[in-house]
């Protein structure tokens, strides 16, 4: 069946058709593909073997025999050769720039960890290699990059902390672990040596001292040891305290190609900068003015509560909006780039140690056995933590704490409710968002916790009653912990979410951080009591279906470069999918040839194949606020498509088959109606 009807001389569409003796005659296209299987993702998800394109724009998209109307002698015509096509794809939470490596002259050098498994052993291995590499300069940084966080915790006998470990490496190099997720640090006493102020700027050590100055109002991102010294981790502001060099434009402009060739080959042609300074604008700037960029790009300026206020201290509106509208205005009548988003972090990370999530219930206070088993729980509602609460400071006293730990097996600060951190208080957080819808920005809040849902909702729905539906799509990024009254809001407010699929499936390593202090468990090692479906964590991870079923708008984000340094699209749609992987029975095993067992993280919460990819491509539209122009393969819209090489329908199918999609590579990506990859 033919689709001219498509076509019919729409005053949307005037270089389509043209009449003359009231015949209608096709536009010759640029570019033909035909013989492909083409899953427009338009409202009716209508499928079609052929699509043309005149210039940036989709000309037609229909039946092999009607494509022939718009084939030229000039027209490039592409046999797809039954491969699947769709829409470009959009990743609405990522950091482009952060998953390329800059190239440093000597103020930086960066020690790949690639998010491995290391004791403070191995890592003071790695990182002394890695300096005999560097050729610093004299007041060059060393820095740990992808560090897996939890090995901040794997302190040794020889190492007994981390500061120890990094000092031994170097007293006089400042050296930076910074975590594989963007909020955990290790740091050297050299590192720590060079922090600045962040109210004044001025030159100002973290030590024991300044933390209770100083850095009195930045304490909570410094963990000391029983002495009341840094202990070398840290997390989230500190990173900014500390204050490591940052790549500029000097550092990208040898690899910018990375960047273009790592987005076309994973057939992103459209993505959202989750977190922009000036720094990284310049880079973009340059791209733009050099014509390099080869995808649609929002940037989210970044609204840092501990520089601006709305954390400890009232939110100096009137600056942020200044920050925000002076980004906006930078990238007024840019082809491919708009600087309308707002970035703001409501909370920080579930993950022990760090545990800045903000969590509607206390985390849980696991008491640790032998061989990774859990012996039981503090009992924080009892008569020993209530009393310990109220004198807490007396623990501080090292002979203090051993003699309570002694008595009642578990540390003192394990009584004290933690809640986790929001990064602005509620009302900041109101007035923010109100500001910010107001003035036509859309926000982008990072989102862990359940409690960090319900604030950032709050917010909304404060913007919203204030000012009316302005339509602009405020967003919520991450979501791993939702409770079932916040699902039911996102629903009803149609709120766009932005997770990243791939963390909804286990890895061991990683819930051995969370999972036992958000459930009552056993034992890290037991597959069945580690995972147990029920309690908070198995009601309240990642719930994609349940959002969809309620209304809500399910987008897709990388947030690449943390995990890996890549989008890896298709990685994402299989975990969303299936939600589930193969485990070691016993993880502590080193036998190769070990029995495996299927693990599932809230499997009910499945998606199915039209959600991903709707995530990647009308979703992802809809959360950057440009679904008229891309999202879908439609007459009239830009001309973002790509092919690839696996028959995803087929293999999502079936359960055994499922994880194959992650293999799947893009053959062809069509930006704005040019060709920008061809792996054919």
């Amino acid at each position: 069946m033919k689709h001219f009807n498509h076509l019919a001389c729409s005053t949307a569409i005037s270089l389509v058709c043209s009449g003359f003796g009231g015949t209608a005659i096709a536009e010759t296209a640029d570019l033909v593909i035909q013989h492909g299987r083409i899953l427009t993702m338009d409202e009716n998800r209508t499928k079609a073997s052929a699509i043309a394109v005149k210039g940036n724009t989709i000309l037609f998209t229909g039946d092999d025999d009607a494509a022939e109307d718009f084939i030229g002698a000039d027209t490039q015509v592409i046999d797809a050769e039954g491969q699947i096509i769709l829409p470009g794809l959009h990743d609405v939470h990522i950091h482009p720039l952060f998953a390329i490596n800059p190239i440093y002259k000597g103020e930086k050098f960066e020690c790949n960890f690639e998010g491995a498994s290391v004791d403070m052993g191995a890592t003071v291995a790695k990182l002394r290699a890695c300096l005999q590499e560097a050729e610093l300069n004299s007041d060059g940084w060393l820095i740990g990059k992808y560090f897996n966080p939890p090995s901040l915790l794997s302190v040794t006998e020889t190492y007994p902390s981390v500061i120890a470990a990094l000092d031994a490496v170097s007293a006089t190099t400042p050296i930076l672990l910074e975590g594989s997720d963007g909020h955990a640090f290790g740091a050297n006493t050299a590192a720590l040596a060079q922090a600045h102020h962040p109210d004044t700027g001025k030159p100002t050590p973290v030590t024991a001292a300044s933390l209770k100055t100083d850095y009195a109002a930045y304490a909570e991102y410094f963990n000391i040891d029983a002495d009341g010294n840094p202990d070398g981790t840290a997390k989230d502001f500190a990173g900014h305290i500390i204050g490591a060099p940052v790549a500029g434009l000097e550092n990208y402009k040898p690899v910018l190609d990375d960047l273009t060739a790592l987005m076309a080959s994973n057939g992103i042609t459209s993505a959202q900068d989750a977190w922009v300074s000036d720094q990284i604008a310049e880079v973009y700037e340059y791209l733009e003015a050099q014509d390099l960029l080869k995808f649609r790009l929002r940037l989210n300026t970044h609204i840092d509560s501990n520089v601006m206020g709305g954390r400890t201290r009232e939110l100096d509106l009137d600056a942020a909006m200044a920050h925000a509208g002076a980004m906006r205005a930078r990238f007024e009548g840019a082809e491919y780039i708009k600087a309308d988003g707002i970035k703001m972090f409501v909370d920080g990370v579930v993950e022990y140690p760090t545990q800045t999530a903000a969590m509607l219930n206390p985390y849980l206070e696991p008491v640790m056995g032998e061989e990774m088993e859990i012996k039981g729980y503090v009992d924080q509602d009892g008569d020993v933590c209530s009393e310990a609460r109220a004198h807490l400071a007396d623990y501080a006293i090292p002979a203090a704490a051993d003699a309570f730990r002694t008595a009642h097996g578990h540390d003192a600060s394990q009584c004290e409710k933690r809640y986790g951190l929001l990064e602005f208080s509620p009302q900041e957080l109101n007035r923010a968002v109100t500001a910010f819808d107001a003035a036509g920005f859309t926000v982008h809040m990072h989102t862990i916790g359940d409690g960090a849902v319900k604030t950032a909702l709050d917010a909304i729905s404060a913007a919203r009653s204030a000012n009316g539906s302005s339509g602009l799509p405020h967003n919520l990024a991450h979501i791993q912990f939702v409770s079932d009254e916040e699902i039911a809001r996102i629903g009803e407010m149609a709120v766009v979410v932005t997770p990243t699929m791939a963390w909804a499936v286990p890895f061991w390593e990683y819930d051995t951080t969370v999972n036992p202090f958000i459930n009552n468990v056993d034992s890290l090692v037991d597959m069945d009591k580690l995972y147990r479906q029920d309690g908070l964590w198995g009601d309240r991870v990642y719930p994609f279906r349940s959002i969809r079923d309620a209304g809500g708008i399910v987008a897709a984000g990388s947030d690449a470069p943390v995990d890996v340094p890549s989008p890896q699209p298709f990685v994402n749609m299989a975990a969303g999918l299936i939600r589930a992987d193969l485990l070691p029975a016993n993880p502590l095993s080193q036998d190769e040839n070990q029995k495996t067992v299927v693990v599932a993280v809230n499997a009910e919460e499945v998606l199915e194949l039209d959600d991903v990819l709707a995530a990647y491509t009308v979703n992802g539209a809809i959360a950057m606020g440009q679904q008229d122009l891309t999202g879908s393969l439609e007459p009239g819209k830009r001309a973002d498509l790509i092919m690839i090489d696996t028959d995803i329908e087929a293999l999502s199918q079936k359960v055994e088959t499922i994880w194959d999609i992650a293999e799947t590579q893009v053959l062809l990506t069509v930006f704005d109606g040019e060709i920008i990859h061809d792996a054919r």
